[in-house]
């Protein structure tokens, strides 16, 4: 794995970890301030509603499956992956799929737009 796409699988990863999800003051520098989210919700969200939101949010075990990264210069990649969401209230996994798009800037990677997309679940 080169060590961009292992570099942003990590920040990945602690954007998704419980733990730094409920406190936005650790996770604020991993977000572009000026970040946009589509939620799978349908709704889109900046930074500010974001923290706001996640502090709130009910603890959840997201895991990362099929990351993929694609570069698009020294500054900006795309990554992309599906996700599979544990929650204490049920059993079931739930799957979504996702993309980042992460820029360098001056103090290294940030978020600057995150989509997620539910799966349907199988019948």
């Amino acid at each position: 794995m080169s060590s961009l796409k292992e570099e942003l699988l990590e920040l990945e990863k602690k954007l998704v970890d419980p733990d730094l999800r409920s406190t936005p003051e650790k996770l604020a520098p991993l977000l572009a301030d000026d970040l946009i989210e589509f939620g799978s919700s349908g709704h889109a969200y900046d930074k500010k509603r974001i923290l706001f939101l996640l502090k709130r949010q009910i603890p959840t075990r997201l895991s990362i499956e099929e990351f993929h990264l694609i570069p698009l210069s020294d500054a900006a990649a795309l990554v992309t992956y599906r996700a599979a969401t544990e929650s204490t209230r049920t059993t079931a996994a739930h799957y979504s799929l996702r993309s980042s798009l992460w820029v360098r800037r001056q103090d290294g990677w940030q978020m600057l737009f995150h989509q997620g997309t539910n799966v349907p679940e199988s019948k």
